[in-house]
């Protein structure tokens, strides 16, 4: 299967939230994405869409990104992420489950088996709409432990104004 890698636009990222919503599945926004929508305006392009998910509804949000022509394309690493492209258009979904926690938040392990708490979504916009995302502080934690490419400096100099204007 030959694909094109494309763009993932505002539209897109809508659509499939919209899509994801109507079948009542808990999910946020988490990624480049999820600054974009803390900071409230599309920063940069973007090549995929990071989504947190309940990990109860993970294999719901899987068929129901299925029926929008997404296919799972890499699963080796369920316990932290999966990755879906679009089997046509190229787009990428990676989903990051995380465990529910009874007194709020959740649970999410990282690839050496660590699990990290995850508070609450909160709120950002994508396009004007609001929409669930990642908070300001785990998008932090997030953007440690690897090697940073240009586009996470570009996210974290976002993040960190965003700190600054909270002081």
């Amino acid at each position: 299967m030959l694909v094109r890698m494309t763009v993932m636009t505002a539209e897109r990222v809508l659509s499939l939230l919209d899509l994801l919503s109507a079948a009542d599945l808990d999910i946020w926004v988490d990624g480049g994405w999820g600054v974009d929508a803390l900071v409230g305006r599309q920063t940069r392009e973007h090549s995929d869409l990071d989504l947190g998910v309940a990990r109860p509804h993970l294999d719901e949000v899987i068929a129901v990104l299925a029926t929008a022509g997404y296919a799972v394309t890499d699963a080796r690493y369920i316990e932290v992420t999966v990755q879906l492209t679009h089997t046509k258009e190229g787009h990428r979904v990676d989903l990051h489950p995380s465990t529910p926690l009874p007194y709020g938040g959740t649970e999410q392990l990282d690839f050496d088996g660590n699990a990290h708490y995850l508070p609450p979504p909160a709120v950002g916009h994508i396009a004007g709409r609001q929409v669930r995302c990642m908070p300001l502080i785990t998008q932090f934690h997030t953007h440690q432990g690897y090697d940073l490419r240009p586009k996470d400096h570009h996210d974290l100099e976002l993040l960190h104004s965003l700190a600054d204007q909270l002081t």
